[in-house]
């Protein structure tokens, strides 16, 4: 049946812009500020030996009960006794002056550190690769049936706040629902403190503790890498160096808890007895750790690896009161659980940094001028984007719905993600950036789900959910929303 003369049905979005971003236009970044290598921590203890061999090392190996390394590094100091203001405090990039000169000296409009944008990165990633399913085939044979999709916690909404300043954008991290006390915590300020502990000897380490009221202490200084790619400059902590890496040499430092804690965090201390027993197995291993890592951090350690050019990571296995051993896991190993081969996450990061730079264009321009509030979320077969100003005067501030779609291009065709991450041919991507026009409570509650799905992941739920409940609650098979759109002139928001 024909409509009714005059009706039409009412369009939901509108494109805002779409074009290809071809293959040859991916460049690597650029450094703008080289870093000293002479300020970069070195690991202590005689744990550069981790480094130049794969696979675990055992802090103390269970079999003969020796130390292979100081059995001073197996009992883990309190949180409550480190001295945490006699080190460099952490600065936000929008307040850290350093940076945004830097900023503006490389000619760049946006800005940011590694921990408030690789959980936009990991949100455009998941779109391009069409959530991919991970490769665990060097693990063993107890997890051939093992779940190959990425946590909840992967998939959790980032949020962010776009600092204007004199024509630059810094981007902060965004805490607003985060609604642990202290306790639910004690991970972020024992990986600071466990940092020092392994790259500092006994007696410099000492000087941290509170008991140490002499005043005398290491006076340290962070070390950082800026990094440049088009309009973007990044900022990324420069954990650790050791001369006989490739490349630059650099590399991060990870304390992993075992994942009973990080499943319930603000009960860690029920946990302080449990151990890592064996290598392999599904459980109390260092494989079932290797395993949650593959879903719950590679993704995120990969970026922050390539945004400071380092080679890859060292883990610290724990369990808040006890380390048990040490790993290195090399960026080109990242890639092969994560891509399905070696040295594919280069073209898989350019791409999604060159389409976050793309995003912030469009949500800069909802609010021109502005500082504004930004929560990402990839849903079924978009990433949407709500966007509303810091300050308002007076009211609720309005809320822009932004939405990115991607297609990959290989061949001169349309490519799945899972073959374009994988595969080592030209790879262009097609986007289309649109507007949701829809009145203003459809998009605000839009926004309120993605803050409801934030929150109820960020509440230390088991990242082992799986099931029709699992696709209800996080969207990992989530049926694609309707479209209706019309285009109009490219820019327009």
């Amino acid at each position: 049946m024909k409509p009714r003369s005059g009706k039409r049905l009412e369009e939901k979005t509108v494109v805002v812009t779409k074009g290809t971003l071809l293959d040859r236009s991916f460049q690597p970044l650029q450094d703008v500020q080289r870093a000293r290598r002479k300020h970069i921590p070195q690991l202590a203890h005689g744990l550069n030996e981790v480094l130049q061999r794969e696979g675990v090392h055992w802090l103390r190996d269970p079999q003969t009960q020796k130390y292979n390394f100081p059995e001073y590094l197996e009992t883990i100091p309190r949180v409550e006794d480190f001295a945490f203001d006699r080190l460099p405090e952490f600065t936000p990039s929008s307040r850290d002056q350093d940076f945004v000169a830097s900023v503006k000296r490389a000619g760049c409009r946006f800005a940011g550190s590694t921990s408030s944008l690789t959980g936009i990165l990991t949100q455009i990633y998941l779109l391009l690769s069409e959530e991919k399913s991970l490769n665990i085939s060097d693990l063993s044979e107890e997890f051939v049936k093992a779940p190959r999709f990425f946590t909840p916690g992967q998939r959790i909404p980032s949020s962010v706040i776009l600092r204007y300043q004199n024509g630059i954008y810094t981007t902060d991290y965004d805490g607003e629902r985060d609604s642990s006390d202290p306790e639910e915590i004690i991970l972020l300020p024992l990986g600071t403190l466990l940092e020092k502990f392994l790259t500092l000897s006994k007696d410099e380490f000492g000087g941290f503790l509170k008991s140490n009221t002499s005043g005398q202490y290491p006076k340290l200084q962070d070390v950082h890498r800026y990094a440049k790619y088009g309009k973007f400059l990044m900022r990324s902590q420069l954990d650790c160096y050791d001369k006989t890496l490739p490349g630059t040499g650099v590399f991060d430092l990870k304390t992993r808890a075992i994942s009973a804690i990080r499943h319930d965090v603000h009960n860690y201390l029920n946990y302080i007895n449990y151990k890592i027993e064996s290598l392999t197995g599904r459980e109390d291993s260092f494989e079932s750790e290797y395993y949650d890592m593959i879903r719950s951090a590679f993704l995120e350690y990969s970026f922050q690896a390539r945004i400071g050019n380092m080679d890859g990571v060292l883990v610290a296995y724990h369990n808040t009161a006890r380390i048990f051993g040490f790993q290195y896991i090399s960026l080109r190993e990242m890639d092969r659980c994560l891509f399905g081969r070696e040295d594919a996450g280069d073209r898989v990061f350019i791409r999604c940094v060159a389409l976050m730079e793309l995003l912030y264009e469009h949500i800069t321009r909802c609010f021109p001028s502005q500082s504004v509030k930004v929560t990402f979320e990839k849903r079924s077969t978009v990433v949407r984007a709500w966007v509303e100003p810091l300050e308002v005067d007076g009211g609720e501030p309005p809320v822009v719905e932004l939405q990115l779609h991607l297609q990959n291009i290989m061949h001169g065709r349309a490519a799945k993600g899972s073959y374009a991450i994988y595969a080592d041919y030209p790879w262009a991507v097609q986007y289309r950036i649109e507007r949701n026009v829809e009145d203003q409570a459809t998009i605000l509650r839009n926004r309120d789900r993605a803050y409801k799905r934030q929150l109820t992941i960020a509440k230390s739920l088991p990242t082992t959910r799986e099931g029709p409940e699992l696709e209800e609650t996080f969207g990992v098979s989530d049926p694609a929303h309707s479209q209706s759109t019309v285009i109009v002139d490219e820019g327009t928001v």
